[in-house]
């Protein structure tokens, strides 16, 4: 297995049959067997800080109390997340194995996306001297296939659901960063899109229940949040934006070029408005009564970026909710003020519906 971060591109893994492990998948692990506290604990009395993603944090305490066993390697890109770099750099560190990191610049083009395509042209051959074995070009374009198949579906699902009622579900919404992400161009991703898009056929019209648009990590293990949306039939939690951060085309004649556009196209990267507008464009499509922008805590750019994306939903008339919390750390939210929010957010909409 290696260990990566969530927008590295894990086409050449799957390729060589080496397993992603991925923070927020792990975090989130943690914190559904009630332990991620012990491991932030852990994190912070090695000497990270307070302020820190919990995300992060857990899956540092988990590392450097070895309590996982070493991965055969380290990677992450720069895309995204300020923490990456500290995170993975410190676990290669007190493993001792070694640590790729792919460099994403803030704009696409031909330079661009040949300086991250043979970065990761580097990485890959990288990956075969650890590994001991050379990269089957046949297995790479088969994974590209799949990922293009299952992309295909994706989009579907989504242009579907705009007409559509299928009761949410927060971990469901929240597990979809695997199959979206580090599984992409797996067969079990490629069935899970398969039978989501069956779903979406089957499903019954939308009969005016308030629809809803989440923006980033997804507080799943929150009790009065599972309450508020899990199987409720007068609403229904449509996305949340990081599943549908790029939904590109994919070239398998040209592995690298597509996978640097995976990470050059995406909505996280470069300036804050690039994530705004595409966060604007989805909630248009699925016709969404209303956003909520969960501020994770930790999560700088997030934060950063919340004012911007509340005005340019509002100034196209749908209506946004800022909410403060934490997605992984039990102890670091205020639960009642949390759920007061919501309920008068959720009451307001649907007192319209």
């Amino acid at each position: 297995c290696a260990m990566v971060n969530l927008f590295f591109p894990c086409e050449v893994l799957h390729a060589m049959q080496i397993i992603p492990m991925f923070t927020e998948g792990l975090a989130g692990y943690l914190n559904g067997a009630f332990s991620e506290g012990a491991f932030i604990n852990y994190a912070e009395n090695s000497g990270a800080p307070k302020t820190f993603c919990s995300y992060h944090k857990t899956l540092l305490g988990a590392s450097l109390s070895d309590v996982l066993e070493a991965p055969r390697f380290v990677a992450n890109s720069t895309l995204a997340c300020d923490a990456n770099l500290n995170t993975f750099r410190t676990i290669a560190a007190h493993y001792n194995v070694p640590h790729f990191v792919v460099d994403v610049p803030y704009h696409c083009n031909d330079e661009t996306i040949a300086y991250v395509a043979h970065q990761l042209e580097d990485v890959t051959r990288g990956i075969e001297e650890i590994m001991g074995e050379k990269l089957e070009q046949e297995r790479l374009v088969e994974v590209l296939r799949s990922e293009q198949r299952s992309l295909q579906m994706y989009r579907q699902h989504l242009k579907l659901l705009a007409e559509k009622y299928m009761p949410s579900y927060l971990t469901t919404e929240m597990h979809k960063l695997f199959p979206t992400h580090t599984s992409l161009g797996t067969p079990e991703a490629e069935e899970y899109f398969r039978l989501l898009l069956e779903d979406t056929q089957c499903a019954a019209p939308s009969q005016g229940e308030a629809r809803y648009l989440w923006v980033h990590t997804i507080p799943s293990w929150q009790p009065s949040m599972r309450e508020f949306f899990n199987f409720n039939p007068r609403r229904q939690l449509l996305a949340c934006d990081l599943d549908f951060d790029y939904m590109g085309e994919v070239d398998v004649e040209h592995p690298y070029e597509t996978m640097a556009k995976r990470l050059l196209l995406n909505s996280f990267n470069g300036a804050g408005v690039h994530r705004s507008e595409r966060i604007v464009q989805m909630a248009q499509a699925l016709k969404v009564d209303g956003v909520i922008y969960f501020c994770h805590w930790g999560c700088k750019q997030t934060l950063g970026n919340a004012y911007l994306t509340k005005t340019a939903l509002e100034k196209e008339g749908i209506a946004t909710l800022v909410l403060d919390g934490d997605g992984c750390d039990r102890t670091n939210i205020n639960d009642g003020q949390m759920a007061t929010r919501v309920q008068a957010f959720l009451e307001m909409l649907e007192d319209r519906t």
